[in-house]
Protein backbone atom coordinates (compact mmCIF):
# COMPACT_ATOMS: atom_id res chain seq x y z
CA UNK A 1 0.00 0.00 0.00
CA UNK A 2 2.80 2.52 0.64
CA UNK A 3 4.26 1.76 -3.13
CA UNK A 4 0.76 3.19 -4.18
CA UNK A 5 0.87 6.48 -1.69
CA UNK A 6 4.11 7.25 -3.08
CA UNK A 7 2.90 6.61 -6.58
CA UNK A 8 0.18 9.32 -5.96
CA UNK A 9 2.88 11.46 -4.53
CA UNK A 10 5.16 11.38 -6.99
CA UNK A 11 2.31 11.18 -9.79
CA UNK A 12 0.26 14.13 -8.29
CA UNK A 13 3.58 16.51 -7.95
CA UNK A 14 4.49 16.11 -11.51
CA UNK A 15 0.91 16.85 -12.67
CA UNK A 16 0.94 20.01 -10.58
CA UNK A 17 3.99 21.11 -12.65
CA UNK A 18 3.15 20.36 -15.69
CA UNK A 19 -0.28 22.42 -15.29
CA UNK A 20 1.08 25.67 -16.59
CA UNK A 21 2.18 23.93 -19.84
CA UNK A 22 -0.68 22.25 -20.41
CA UNK A 23 -2.39 25.53 -20.01
CA UNK A 24 -0.59 26.89 -23.03
CA UNK A 25 -1.23 23.62 -24.72
CA UNK A 26 -5.06 24.44 -24.21
CA UNK A 27 -4.53 28.01 -25.24
CA UNK A 28 -2.32 27.17 -28.75
CA UNK A 29 -5.54 25.15 -29.82
CA UNK A 30 -7.58 28.45 -28.59
CA UNK A 31 -5.33 30.26 -31.29
CA UNK A 32 -5.25 27.32 -34.08
CA UNK A 33 -8.83 26.57 -34.14
CA UNK A 34 -11.31 29.48 -33.06
CA UNK A 35 -9.64 32.26 -34.64
CA UNK A 36 -12.23 32.75 -37.13
CA UNK A 37 -14.88 34.87 -36.10
CA UNK A 38 -18.79 33.44 -35.33
CA UNK A 39 -20.24 35.53 -38.56
CA UNK A 40 -17.29 34.40 -40.55
CA UNK A 41 -17.27 30.65 -39.36
CA UNK A 42 -21.35 30.88 -40.12
CA UNK A 43 -21.12 31.63 -43.69
CA UNK A 44 -18.12 29.09 -44.11
CA UNK A 45 -20.20 26.47 -42.87
CA UNK A 46 -23.37 27.50 -44.60
CA UNK A 47 -21.10 27.08 -47.72
CA UNK A 48 -19.63 23.53 -47.11
CA UNK A 49 -22.87 22.24 -45.95
CA UNK A 50 -23.95 19.58 -48.31
CA UNK A 51 -26.21 16.53 -47.94
CA UNK A 52 -24.70 13.20 -45.36
CA UNK A 53 -21.65 14.96 -45.17
CA UNK A 54 -19.84 16.21 -42.09
CA UNK A 55 -18.11 19.45 -41.00
CA UNK A 56 -14.84 18.21 -41.16
CA UNK A 57 -12.96 20.92 -40.07
CA UNK A 58 -15.51 20.92 -37.17
CA UNK A 59 -15.15 17.31 -36.06
CA UNK A 60 -11.41 17.04 -36.11
CA UNK A 61 -11.33 20.34 -34.20
CA UNK A 62 -13.88 18.18 -32.19
CA UNK A 63 -11.59 15.57 -31.57
CA UNK A 64 -8.67 17.54 -30.83
CA UNK A 65 -10.88 19.39 -27.95
CA UNK A 66 -11.98 16.01 -26.80
CA UNK A 67 -8.24 14.52 -25.87
CA UNK A 68 -7.05 17.34 -23.70
CA UNK A 69 -10.77 16.64 -21.93
CA UNK A 70 -9.45 13.07 -20.81
CA UNK A 71 -6.15 14.39 -20.12
CA UNK A 72 -7.65 17.12 -18.11
CA UNK A 73 -9.66 14.80 -16.14
CA UNK A 74 -6.89 12.11 -15.32
CA UNK A 75 -4.75 15.44 -14.19
CA UNK A 76 -7.53 16.86 -12.17
CA UNK A 77 -8.06 13.08 -10.84
CA UNK A 78 -4.42 12.79 -10.13
CA UNK A 79 -4.00 15.62 -8.26
CA UNK A 80 -6.98 14.81 -6.09
CA UNK A 81 -5.91 11.97 -5.15
CA UNK A 82 -2.49 12.45 -4.03
CA UNK A 83 -3.57 15.25 -1.83
CA UNK A 84 -6.19 12.60 -0.79
CA UNK A 85 -3.36 10.31 0.43
CA UNK A 86 -2.23 13.12 2.73
CA UNK A 87 -5.42 13.18 5.10
CA UNK A 88 -4.16 13.17 8.56
CA UNK A 89 -5.99 10.78 11.51
CA UNK A 90 -9.20 12.43 12.71
CA UNK A 91 -8.52 14.47 15.44
CA UNK A 92 -10.54 16.77 17.78
CA UNK A 93 -8.67 19.86 17.64
CA UNK A 94 -5.68 21.39 15.30
CA UNK A 95 -7.73 21.33 12.12
CA UNK A 96 -8.12 24.52 10.76
CA UNK A 97 -5.02 22.80 8.22
CA UNK A 98 -7.30 20.10 7.31
CA UNK A 99 -10.12 22.07 6.29
CA UNK A 100 -7.99 24.01 3.79
CA UNK A 101 -6.91 20.64 2.27
CA UNK A 102 -10.29 19.70 2.23
CA UNK A 103 -11.48 22.43 0.05
CA UNK A 104 -8.61 21.99 -1.82
CA UNK A 105 -9.87 18.35 -2.59
CA UNK A 106 -13.37 19.40 -3.09
CA UNK A 107 -12.38 21.94 -5.25
CA UNK A 108 -10.26 19.57 -7.86
CA UNK A 109 -13.16 17.58 -7.73
CA UNK A 110 -15.42 20.25 -8.70
CA UNK A 111 -12.81 20.76 -11.70
CA UNK A 112 -13.15 17.59 -12.57
CA UNK A 113 -16.28 16.37 -12.82
CA UNK A 114 -17.49 19.78 -14.74
CA UNK A 115 -14.37 18.46 -17.29
CA UNK A 116 -16.04 15.02 -17.78
CA UNK A 117 -19.33 16.58 -18.30
CA UNK A 118 -18.15 18.36 -20.63
CA UNK A 119 -16.66 15.53 -22.84
CA UNK A 120 -20.54 13.63 -22.77
CA UNK A 121 -21.76 17.21 -24.06
CA UNK A 122 -19.79 16.65 -27.48
CA UNK A 123 -21.45 13.23 -28.41
CA UNK A 124 -24.77 15.19 -28.47
CA UNK A 125 -23.37 17.28 -31.43
CA UNK A 126 -22.94 14.13 -33.62
CA UNK A 127 -26.64 12.59 -32.91
CA UNK A 128 -28.28 15.91 -33.45
CA UNK A 129 -26.76 16.78 -36.85
CA UNK A 130 -27.09 13.58 -37.79
CA UNK A 131 -30.77 13.59 -37.84
CA UNK A 132 -30.93 17.17 -39.16
CA UNK A 133 -29.25 15.45 -42.03
CA UNK A 134 -31.51 12.89 -42.93
CA UNK A 135 -34.18 15.56 -43.88
CA UNK A 136 -31.97 17.44 -45.99
CA UNK A 137 -32.65 17.18 -49.79
CA UNK A 138 -31.08 14.60 -51.83
CA UNK A 139 -31.76 11.29 -54.23
CA UNK A 140 -34.05 8.89 -52.68
CA UNK A 141 -34.78 5.50 -54.22
CA UNK A 142 -38.21 4.05 -54.09
CA UNK A 143 -38.84 0.11 -55.26
CA UNK A 144 -42.32 -1.00 -55.69
CA UNK A 145 -42.97 -4.30 -56.53
CA UNK A 146 -46.68 -5.76 -57.75
CA UNK A 147 -47.52 -9.12 -58.73
CA UNK A 148 -49.39 -9.46 -62.06
CA UNK A 149 -51.04 -12.85 -62.60
CA UNK A 150 -49.88 -14.59 -65.48
CA UNK A 151 -52.56 -15.80 -68.25
CA UNK A 152 -50.10 -18.55 -69.73
CA UNK A 153 -50.30 -22.11 -68.42
CA UNK A 154 -48.34 -25.29 -68.47
CA UNK A 155 -49.12 -28.84 -68.14
CA UNK A 156 -47.44 -31.09 -65.77
CA UNK A 157 -45.41 -33.85 -67.54
CA UNK A 158 -47.55 -37.17 -66.87
CA UNK A 159 -50.29 -35.53 -65.00
CA UNK A 160 -51.88 -33.69 -67.49
CA UNK A 161 -53.08 -31.03 -65.02
CA UNK A 162 -53.07 -27.78 -66.12
CA UNK A 163 -51.76 -24.78 -63.72
CA UNK A 164 -51.39 -20.75 -63.99
CA UNK A 165 -48.10 -18.98 -63.17
CA UNK A 166 -47.73 -15.77 -61.91
CA UNK A 167 -44.22 -13.25 -63.02
CA UNK A 168 -43.56 -10.49 -60.35
CA UNK A 169 -42.79 -7.06 -62.05
CA UNK A 170 -40.18 -4.71 -59.90
CA UNK A 171 -40.28 -0.83 -60.38
CA UNK A 172 -38.30 1.89 -59.44
CA UNK A 173 -38.40 5.11 -58.86
CA UNK A 174 -36.20 7.83 -58.06
CA UNK A 175 -37.26 11.57 -56.82
CA UNK A 176 -35.28 14.18 -55.83
CA UNK A 177 -36.01 15.84 -52.19
CA UNK A 178 -36.35 19.84 -52.24
CA UNK A 179 -33.76 21.32 -49.82
CA UNK A 180 -35.88 23.26 -47.16
CA UNK A 181 -34.15 26.79 -46.39
CA UNK A 182 -35.26 26.28 -42.85
CA UNK A 183 -33.53 22.89 -42.51
CA UNK A 184 -30.35 24.09 -43.95
CA UNK A 185 -30.17 26.96 -41.44
CA UNK A 186 -31.12 24.54 -38.51
CA UNK A 187 -27.80 22.09 -39.35
CA UNK A 188 -25.66 25.83 -40.07
CA UNK A 189 -26.99 26.51 -36.27
CA UNK A 190 -25.72 23.25 -34.76
CA UNK A 191 -22.21 23.57 -36.75
CA UNK A 192 -21.89 27.08 -35.30
CA UNK A 193 -23.33 26.31 -31.63
CA UNK A 194 -21.12 23.47 -31.71
CA UNK A 195 -18.01 25.38 -32.97
CA UNK A 196 -18.76 28.00 -29.61
CA UNK A 197 -19.17 25.26 -27.13
CA UNK A 198 -15.71 23.99 -28.34
CA UNK A 199 -14.03 26.98 -27.61
CA UNK A 200 -15.87 27.25 -24.33
CA UNK A 201 -14.72 24.23 -23.59
CA UNK A 202 -11.03 25.02 -23.99
CA UNK A 203 -11.20 27.86 -22.12
CA UNK A 204 -12.55 26.13 -19.39
CA UNK A 205 -9.89 23.56 -19.48
CA UNK A 206 -7.45 26.52 -19.63
CA UNK A 207 -8.69 28.54 -17.09
CA UNK A 208 -9.34 24.98 -14.75
CA UNK A 209 -5.63 24.45 -14.80
CA UNK A 210 -4.65 27.87 -13.85
CA UNK A 211 -6.84 28.18 -11.08
CA UNK A 212 -5.90 24.35 -9.96
CA UNK A 213 -2.27 25.23 -9.89
CA UNK A 214 -2.87 28.36 -8.44
CA UNK A 215 -4.90 26.86 -5.39
CA UNK A 216 -2.65 24.21 -4.92
CA UNK A 217 0.95 26.44 -4.93
CA UNK A 218 -0.91 28.92 -2.28
CA UNK A 219 -1.85 26.29 0.13
CA UNK A 220 0.50 23.52 -0.64
CA UNK A 221 1.88 23.20 2.81
CA UNK A 222 -1.33 22.83 4.45
CA UNK A 223 -2.16 20.20 1.24
CA UNK A 224 0.64 17.98 2.33
CA UNK A 225 1.15 18.59 6.14
CA UNK A 226 -2.32 19.95 7.02
CA UNK A 227 -1.47 20.02 10.79
CA UNK A 228 2.13 21.23 10.45
CA UNK A 229 5.22 19.37 9.02
CA UNK A 230 6.78 18.76 12.04
CA UNK A 231 4.09 16.63 13.13
CA UNK A 232 4.59 14.41 9.83
CA UNK A 233 0.72 15.86 9.39
CA UNK A 234 0.57 13.72 5.93
CA UNK A 235 1.92 10.60 4.66
CA UNK A 236 3.04 9.01 7.98
CA UNK A 237 0.07 9.44 10.07
CA UNK A 238 -2.28 9.54 6.89
CA UNK A 239 -5.59 6.93 7.01
CA UNK A 240 -3.15 5.13 4.23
Amino acid sequence: MQARVELAETTGKAVLASMPARADVADALLAKCFSTPVAAFRAAAARALAPRKAHAELVATGEAVHALLVDGVADFRALEFWISTRVPPVSDGNNFGVEVQNYVIEQLKAYRVSLAALTEALATYHSSRAAALEKLGGAATTIETSAVESTESKVEEGKGKESKGSKLDKTTKTTTKEDSDDQRAHIVELDVRHYVALEGMVRELSQSYVKAHALVEKNREKCEFPRGAETGGGRMNSMY
